[in-house]
């Protein structure tokens, strides 16, 4: 097994080039030059957008939060994309051009259970509506159940996986709820395709259950894309009420996460060789 875990561990290879603006970074943000937070991000039914470029630059350097609305990965303003190239690329309009930088005027999407956890957790996210009403943590929390179904499962397994140090995305370009990185996707590719299941009273609820079909083509993704499986049970306590948005916010404390692999690989040990 340590042969195996270690072998795991020596074969992450980082990526070529990291960009020098994006190589220094922090587990978590942190006040820049003396700069009082909250952050503030509008939710907009489904995403939640961060537009100040101050901010952008304290999310992804500190935590590696959010994802470009118009990049693979970090927004302009964290890259110094020119217009021209990204222009060229993706066919944007004259018209979100900025006349005094050249560049594209991009916001930071973050996606739910990353913005609660600013919220909730750090406390450093002020989140508004799209008519600048400022929004709760407990309406936030019933609003984001209401958009995505397993919120709660997602947010508790997000909870733990930000306790083991990984940088953690939206895995649904692979299918996944996450993928999860090694310091960041600057530096490496992701390590691991995160499938949540939640469990109450010890079964697998019927809207989270994975069948053999789904595992076989949930592994050729992972294969063929150079990532692991990973799957995390959720494990509601016996006397939850799934109905009741402010119970659940209670007690996601004594919500327990277990892991399941589908290889003998120690995920913990290849994080911790970066």
């Amino acid at each position: 097994m340590a042969a195996k875990c270690n072998l795991f561990a020596f074969s992450l290879k980082p990526k070529k080039k990291t960009p020098p603006e994006l190589s220094q970074t922090l587990p978590l943000p942190v006040p820049v030059d003396g700069e009082p937070l909250p952050i503030e991000a509008i939710f907009t039914g489904y995403t939640i957008d961060v537009v100040n470029p101050v901010d952008i630059r304290l999310l992804c350097l500190n935590g590696g939060f959010g994802l470009g609305m118009l990049s693979r990965a970090f927004p302009v303003c964290m890259t110094n994309a020119r217009d021209a190239t990204r222009k060229r690329k993706r066919h944007l309009p004259a018209s979100t051009q900025d006349p005094s930088a050249g560049m594209i005027e991009e916001p930071l999407c973050l996606f739910l259970e990353e913005a609660f956890f600013l919220m909730h957790v750090l406390n450093i996210l002020c989140l508004k509506d799209t008519r600048g009403n400022t929004i709760s943590v407990a309406q936030a929390f019933a609003k984001f159940r209401t958009v995505k179904r397993n919120f709660l499962a997602c947010f508790c397994a997000y909870l733990y996986l930000k306790s083991k140090n990984w940088i953690i995305k939206s895995g649904i370009k692979f299918g996944g709820d996450f993928v999860i990185y090694v310091k960041g996707p600057q530096f490496y590719h992701a390590s691991y395709i995160v499938l949540i299941q939640e469990v109450f009273d010890g079964a697998d609820m019927q809207s989270s259950a994975i069948d053999g079909l789904d595992f076989q083509g949930f592994n050729r993704i992972a294969e063929t894309t150079g990532k692991d499986l990973l799957f995390l049970e959720v494990h509601y306590p016996s006397a939850l009420d799934l109905s009741d948005d402010a119970a659940c916010l209670e007690r996601v404390k004594d919500v327990h996460v277990a892991e399941t692999f589908t290889k003998h690989h120690n995920y913990l040990a290849a994080r911790n060789h970066a």
